[in-house]
């Protein structure tokens, strides 16, 4: 009987849509709280985030606003995030308020595009990030010697980069293999090595999107970003670089068709 509801669940699209828009509604949430917003400097931005999900859902006509949320969300994360990190300090204020909305956005609109190929596309993204998190954690905690950014988040080492980065590579190979998700869609549409180029590109910003939130929580003096997920933080932890992969996947795959 579980199993059944489980499954119809799962192919509802409805509550999976619904299920996405609730994890970006909390990670926003937990976004805004690291800037020190109170109640009051929140509403806004959540309800500009509320309304611009409820558009998007209901008109088709609103493609070209979703395009360009998303490719403003790839500039963010390859172009000026490196800049903030390198600079050791990010930014507050309204500027830093509605930069957390659109980027948001952008990972919601990344996902519900994904969601529309399918359950397996959707979890082909997703599944660089855990691998590159995973291995990240395990290449670094047996090898790491080199801090890769002491200042920001010490326990990340250059040797925990590059346990992604060949973890990736390595299981990409059997992705393509199977004709899994993305992968296989850029192998057919393009070749293997723009695959294995994206795949590079994705692990980094993946661990740039994991910085970044890094920088945002050791600014605000907090070790979670929420209490929402005993253990382990809070959403916009668990997700942090999945909100910056999900819209440069789903532009490169775009661009390519």
């Amino acid at each position: 009987m579980s199993l059944t509801f489980l499954l119809v669940t799962i192919n509802n699209l409805l509550v999976l849509k619904s299920f996405i828009f609730l994890i970006h509604l909390i990670v926003l949430w937990e976004w805004l709280g690291l800037l020190k917003k109170s109640f009051f400097y929140k509403s806004l931005p959540l309800s500009i985030f509320f309304l611009c999900s409820l558009i998007a859902s209901e008109e088709n006509n609103f493609e070209l606003f979703e395009t360009v949320v998303i490719n403003a969300s790839v500039l963010f994360w390859i172009i000026l995030v490196p800049i903030i990190l390198f600079r050791r300090k990010s930014f507050y204020g309204v500027l830093a308020l509605y930069f957390a909305v659109v980027m948001t956005l952008a990972s919601f609109y990344a996902s519900l595009w994904a969601l529309d190929k399918g359950l397996l596309f959707i979890l082909s993204i997703l599944l660089v990030v855990w691998i590159a998190d995973t291995f990240a954690f395990i290449s670094g905690r047996f090898f790491g010697r080199q801090k890769l950014a002491p200042h920001i988040s010490p326990k990340k080492t250059v040797e925990g980069v590059y346990g992604a980065l060949i973890a990736n590579l390595f299981l990409s190979f059997f992705f393509i293999e199977f004709e899994f998700g993305w992968f296989n869609e850029v192998r057919q549409t393009a070749n293997i090595l723009s695959v294995f180029i994206l795949v590079m590109l994705a692990t980094f910003i993946s661990i740039i999107g994991d910085l970044f939130q890094s920088l945002l929580k050791r600014e605000a003096k907090v070790k979670d970003s929420g209490k929402l997920l005993p253990g382990h933080g809070g959403f916009y932890d668990r997700f942090d670089a999945v909100i910056a992969v999900c819209p440069f996947l789903v532009f490169s795959v775009k661009l390519i068709q």
